[in-house]
């Protein structure tokens, strides 16, 4: 396969990058003729050479004409840019002659872009690396950390023979010693027959040919042959090459390795409230009989060696501990577009970045586990940006597990297919808001038309139903009582309000009143919640029974408070705030009048709503 470098219009590579640009065209001339299916082309903006974008190019066709290169695809391959065919012909043919299309005619390329993983790659080492890993007085932190993920991702790292060579000639015997032994913890990369071709040469022609630049250019050659994925290197002179050569995104620092794994796999969210917590493999009794019915379904021994991998990682786990001991177990795992065991599913499953929920057990606990620990499944979905959650299950073994299949489809998951084990594979897209369905199918999805209001709750009420929404100087330990209403994603608010606006969907932004004075310090904005139904009870009775495990009332409460209070509002919490937003500063940015506080199902602006989020987002 060869590489051949295009120029190309600024305004397509972002189209390109996207995949909604998906053909290019050019003169069919003998240069054209040349590249062939799976070829790469480097389109170059010939307005800025930094900006480019790398394509397979998957389908090749001739016409004899424009009109017959653009009719069937002009309007996806130059979306809103031309109002007709005619409008597209006329513009394309600027750039050739009608003699020369006449001569050779239009070539099309049908392209797929090319987008660098960074998981379950294998990485070159410079030997600049390799000294500030192994050194025994100058150890860089940094990349001692990148080794560390390097590990956990069980990413292949080899060294190149050169690199041994100018180990060899360090000044100080000692340190040369030490690090060539070292060396032979490494990889070192097959010698496979790599061919250059003129574009490579006629960069790297312009740099120095000494000893140290031999050597760099090898390493840059593995990486421009795919002969491995990454090169790590701390080299500003090599970056500079390889920013020449359009390798860049495959040519690293050790800083921007280290980022892309921490952007790209964020550590998992730990709550400080309620009992579920995140511990490490480590921490948690393998013995435990609560892990017997697992063993059974993944062959036993097997179970347990998986286990004890993910302990020597350091990986984690969402546990909840009774004094009956371990209740209820979570792994979460992130999978990228390439993981394997998506050909193993019928129908298969596409290739996309997916949370896996890789391990799901709870023992029925009667304060509603099962919702907690899915609410910590999207939360942990949101956070890593991921188009699918997916589990898998074998759904007819046991009553636990046909419970928990019940439960998770009402949240919408919906069986997709089979693994060869028998196990039934659960899937819940994360990508578009179903219409036909309801606000708990979809969430942690919401419609894209939403409204806002805001919701103001007495403090003694408020931690007690939205215990994620907490404020610091809260005692946390007075909600350690496992209670169903704080366990439950879906809550219920008692009103005596009437004709409420709010919506299924809309936003209600959760306002805990202050509880000392002065109140604008004191009262503040901690979240947000979604809408899913009001309802204007016509009894006692109805009323017990919706609010039934999701109030913070008893029965006796609700009998007393119920003339006063008949309406019944179903929240679905959902985002708790980074930053509490104090009223004072909703003051300070016109969105509540001074000297007054927000009413309930008051309705605020989208543009208020949003100037609330970043401030409660923000880090």
């Amino acid at each position: 396969m060869k590489t051949y470098y295009l120029k190309i219009r600024d305004k397509f590579i972002n189209e390109i990058t996207h995949g909604s640009k998906r053909r290019e065209y050019r003169l069919a001339n003998e240069d054209r003729q040349q590249i062939k299916i799976g070829d790469t082309l480097v389109l170059v903006s010939n307005q800025n050479k930094r900006n480019f974008v790398k394509v397979t190019v998957k389908r090749i066709e001739t016409y004899p004409t424009w009109e017959e290169a653009l009719k069937n695809n002009w309007q996806s391959d130059f979306q809103n840019l031309y109002s007709s065919l005619d409008d597209a012909i006329k513009e394309c043919q600027r750039f050739y002659s009608r003699d020369e299309v006449e001569k050779y005619g239009i070539i099309s390329f049908e392209m797929e872009p090319i987008h660098v993983s960074y998981k379950n790659v294998s990485v070159l080492l410079d030997t600049n690396i390799i000294i500030k890993r192994e050194s025994s007085n100058n150890v860089s932190v940094e990349v001692a950390n990148l080794f560390h993920w390097f590990d956990k991702e069980n990413i292949k790292k080899y060294i190149h023979a050169l690199t041994k060579d100018e180990l060899s000639g360090h000044a100080d015997m000692r340190v040369r010693q030490a690090m060539l032994a070292k060396t032979n913890a490494y990889l070192e990369l097959p010698a496979i027959s790599l061919e250059t071709d003129e574009y490579f040469e006629t960069i790297l022609s312009k740099y120095p040919q000494d000893k140290n630049g031999i050597i760099d250019n090898a390493l840059l050659k593995e990486v421009y042959n795919d002969n491995v994925d990454i090169l790590v290197t701390d080299d500003n002179l090599i970056l500079l090459k390889a920013e020449e050569l359009y390798i860049r995104d495959k040519v690293l620092t050790s800083a921007e390795f280290l980022r892309i794994f921490e952007n790209n796999y964020p550590q998992q969210i730990e709550y400080k409230m309620l009992k579920v917590k995140l511990k490490e493999f480590g921490e948690i009794d393998l013995n435990s009989s609560f892990f017997d019915t697992l063993r059974e379904d993944y062959d036993g021994v097997k179970f347990d060696q998986w286990f004890k991998k993910k302990a020597q990682n350091n990986e984690k786990a969402y546990v909840y501990e009774s004094d009956k001991g371990l209740q209820g177990f979570l792994y979460l795992k992130v999978e990228e577009a390439t993981e394997k065991d998506y050909s193993t599913v019928t129908p298969r499953l596409s290739p996309i970045r997916r949370l896996k929920v890789g391990t799901f057990k709870i023992l029925s606990s009667g304060f509603r586990l099962g919702e907690r620990f899915l609410k910590i499944i999207f939360d942990n979905a949101r956070k890593y940006n991921v188009e699918e959650i997916y589990v898998t299950l074998f759904e007819d073994k046991r009553d636990e597990v046909k419970r928990l299949k019940s439960l998770m489809e009402k949240w919408g998951f919906i069986k997709w297919g089979y693994k060869p084990n028998g196990e039934a594979v659960l899937v819940k897209s994360l990508k578009d808001y179903r219409l036909d369905k309801d606000i708990k199918f979809n969430y942690p999805l919401t419609p894209d038309k939403r409204k806002y209001f805001f919701l103001p709750i007495y403090p003694q009420y408020h931690t007690d139903l939205f215990p994620d929404m907490f404020v610091q100087n809260e005692d946390i330990h007075l909600y350690d009582e496992n209670k169903a209403h704080r366990y439950a994603i879906e809550k219920i608010y008692i009103t005596g309000a009437f004709n409420i606006k709010a919506k299924p969907g809309d936003y209600i932004l959760i306002y805990r009143t202050g509880n000392r004075l002065p109140k604008k310090y004191t009262s503040v904005v901690t979240g947000i919640a979604i809408m899913e139904q009001s309802i204007e009870t016509k009894s006692i009775k109805e009323c017990i029974e919706i609010c039934k495990d999701r109030s913070i009332f008893s029965e006796i409460e609700i009998q007393n408070i119920y003339k006063k209070y008949p309406t019944v509002v179903k929240l679905l919490d959902y985002i708790p705030f980074k930053n509490k937003i104090r009223l004072d500063t909703l003051y300070e940015n016109g969105i509540i009048a001074q000297d007054s506080g927000p009413r309930p199902f008051e309705q605020l602006s989208e543009e208020h709503f949003s100037a609330i989020y970043k401030l409660g987002m923000e880090e």
